[in-house]
């Protein structure tokens, strides 16, 4: 018997698996669904008849739809097969699960558009991802409460750009890549230009503290003054009449240095908690205080705020548990939206 070109079986192998799986997340109407199911019985019934030549990806279970999965986001399961397989062949880091939501200090979240490195003629090239940069790695996941992410990647020797030639359509601006010699590209497309702008900023940021190139405030130059004159040379100054000066008794007495200052636990009068809802706040993420004046908390943590005063500094005076200290203003957010 003849065998069919390649070309054709991998046409007749990319339509059966977009009719399998590509659609079976999608909302079909009746008519549809028996129009999928008709196709996929006529490809199976031509390919029983060149069994060399093809290899069944389709199963049996085209007449029965299977529940979809709510955390694919419409994405159909040979995507999702396909994304943990390019993971696999790339080498990625394969770091224990964990939950989108357990992620330790999360600089930057939210959905984007992941590039598939490979994708068939009827794949989905861009996939909707909840991606987070935690620490120095990045992670993504098919929903923001997924309990397992579908990869990640250590940021360490990358480095990011904005790309607008990644994509010819509307979105061409709001794309960026992470890139790295003799290492895969990653590229994602955001929902903005500005939202790009600052996923590429807080990765910068990081890649930055990792390698110590944090550039230090510039303290304000001091004022010159031009209007003093230069002193002289020291062999043109007179001597100084030292009978000009009062003589005082000699006393050995030091002003005592003042140590910084510290917190202390106010003795004002607090207000009543059942009613102040405006001063409590939730930890955005952990903190884990270095002195014994700090107030460690965790993500999610309820802490009551008694003091502002330290604003200008960046803390706050809080109480937690019955224990009070200072926190850092920037790790907390509203507890009641007023």
């Amino acid at each position: 018997m003849r065998a069919i070109p390649d070309e054709l079986t991998t046409l007749i192998a990319d339509l059966e698996s977009f009719l399998c799986y590509g659609l079976k997340g999608e909302t079909l109407s009746k008519k549809a669904k028996e129009k999928r199911e008709a196709f996929i019985r006529r490809i199976k019934e031509v390919k029983s008849g060149f069994p060399h030549d093809f290899k069944d990806k389709c199963g049996d279970d085209s007449d029965e739809e299977e529940e979809v999965d709510s955390n694919n986001d419409g994405g159909s399961l040979q995507s999702e097969r396909t994304d943990k397989e390019e993971e696999t062949l790339e080498g990625s880091q394969q770091s224990p699960p964990v939950a989108a939501q357990e992620l330790p200090s999360v600089f930057k979240a939210g959905y984007l558009e992941k590039r598939r490195k490979d994708h068939s003629f009827f794949g989905t090239e861009w996939q909707k991802r909840w991606c987070a940069l935690s620490h120095h790695t990045f992670y993504y996941y098919g929903h923001e409460k997924d309990k397992q992410q579908k990869g990640e990647f250590s940021i360490d020797g990358y480095n990011v750009k904005l790309n607008n030639t990644l994509r010819k359509d509307s979105k061409k601006d709001f794309c960026f890549e992470i890139s790295a010699p003799d290492k895969r590209v990653y590229q994602f497309c955001a929902s903005s230009a500005k939202e790009a702008e600052d996923w590429v900023k807080q990765i910068d940021f990081v890649l930055r503290d990792m390698t110590g190139m944090i550039p230090e405030e510039d303290y304000e130059e001091q004022e010159v003054y031009d209007d003093v004159e230069p002193l002289p040379d020291s062999a043109e100054c007179e001597p100084i009449d030292e009978e000009i000066y009062e003589e005082l008794p000699d006393e050995d007495v030091s002003a005592p240095v003042k140590p910084p200052p510290k917190f202390e636990p106010s003795s004002k009068p607090v207000a009543d908690k059942s009613t102040d809802h405006p001063n409590y706040y939730q930890g955005l993420w952990d903190c884990i205080g270095d002195h014994s004046d700090e107030l460690s908390f965790k993500r999610g943590d309820t802490i009551y705020i008694l003091s502002k005063e330290y604003q200008n500094f960046g803390w706050w005076v809080g109480e937690k548990n019955g224990n009070i200290g200072i926190v850092p203003k920037d790790y907390l957010m509203e507890l009641y939206a007023l």
